[in-house]
């Protein structure tokens, strides 16, 4: 999957911008502040619908705007994103015929690597389940279609719960679905991660250069579904809030038999987070038979240079990368980075220019 042309029209602090990136490895240079990030959600947005920072979509519009544009070529595809500030209205176009995001989302794929990222292992279980249903949802469009039918049930039995006296039998039809919903969302979170731990610990070892080994543990109760929410109905009504579900299952990351959260140096940590995203690619082409665009946003700044080294060893010849970095000078880029760059461009104060 290859984006051939990248075309922004207010989006957040940038000035109207296009680019033709190449096939390989495109560097975007800047100081803090210039734009890089955005210029990276603008792909994200476009590919999941899903913000980086902020949670209203009209956020992304350049301030003083109404309305903002994505366009983008992708393998041969026409697509245009638009947000109407005023009106509230997203359109999304394939080739001018209006398509959901789920459709879209078909037709361009992304996997988006952050500093943030680390929060995946060292912050709250709902950071680690976001993780875990985004990518998830990245393979499986029915997978995204029965969490949303779950958070759906959830927030109407949450509305139930914190009424003074909530109807038993609404409720009874409210604890099915989430059942329903709940044990199958389960099933698939386990297959998901049974399929990961297949290559992670090869993975690891290649990003680390030393024989551990690294899996994910899903952390979740043994007891059924069912059996947890009619034993948690009477607490549940006392206290007015949902106790037991998927939604408050977490995740593990193990190294070596210890929980890399509390025993992890940062190090451990960085290799864990590398070599899950080379095993999350690992899944996508086994999947798709294709590979997602890259979006490495300010990586450089969290790995040292040994793991880089090898992360660019690793990483697919023929995948398409964005990777933004805050040198302002291609001098001050490691030889193996601009090397490996197969186009460069240069962002500050919101304008683009390209540098080679």
């Amino acid at each position: 999957m290859k984006i051939e042309r990248l075309a922004l029209y207010n989006f957040r602090n940038l000035a109207p911008t296009e680019l033709v990136p190449d096939d390989k490895l495109n560097l975007i240079i800047g100081p803090n502040a210039a734009g890089k990030s955005n210029l990276c959600e603008a792909i994200y947005y476009a590919a999941k619908g899903w913000l980086l920072k902020g949670e209203r979509q009209r956020d992304v519009i350049t301030f003083g705007q109404h309305e903002t544009a994505i366009e983008l070529s992708v393998n041969g595809d026409q697509i245009r994103v638009h947000l109407n500030g005023r009106a509230r209205a997203k359109t999304i176009e394939l080739n001018h015929e209006k398509k959901t995001q789920s459709e879209l989302s078909t037709r361009l794929r992304a996997l988006l690597f952050t500093p943030d990222e680390l929060q995946i292992i060292k912050g709250r279980p709902e950071q680690r389940r976001r993780f875990l249903d985004r990518s998830i949802a990245d393979l499986s469009r029915e997978y995204r279609h029965v969490l949303r039918e779950y958070e759906q049930a959830l927030q109407r039995k949450s509305a139930l719960l914190r009424q003074e006296n909530p109807d038993l039998e609404v409720l009874e039809i409210f604890n099915h679905e989430l059942i329903d919903r709940g044990n199958w969302l389960i099933t698939k979170r386990r297959e998901y991660m049974r399929e990961l731990n297949k290559t992670l610990p090869e993975r690891y070892r290649a990003i680390c250069g030393q024989e551990s080994k690294l899996v994910l543990v899903y952390e979740g109760s043994s007891v059924p579904l069912a059996q947890l929410i009619r034993d948690a109905t009477s607490e549940e009504i006392r206290r007015g809030m949902v106790l037991v579900g998927p939604h408050r299952d977490d995740l593990r990351f193990e190294l070596d038999g210890h929980d890399l959260r509390r025993f992890g140096s940062q190090g451990e940590q960085k290799s864990a987070l590398c070599a899950i995203l080379l095993t999350q690619l690992d899944l996508f082409y086994k999947r798709f038979g294709d590979y997602p665009v890259l979006i490495l946003d300010d990586v450089l700044s969290e790995l040292d240079r040994p793991r880089l080294q090898r992360l660019l060893q690793l990483l697919p010849k023929d995948i398409q990368i964005f990777l933004t970095h805050t040198v302002t000078d291609i001098d001050e880029l490691y030889p193996e980075v601009r090397a490996a760059a197969r186009r460069i461009f240069s962002l500050e104060n919101g304008k683009l220019s390209v540098i080679v």
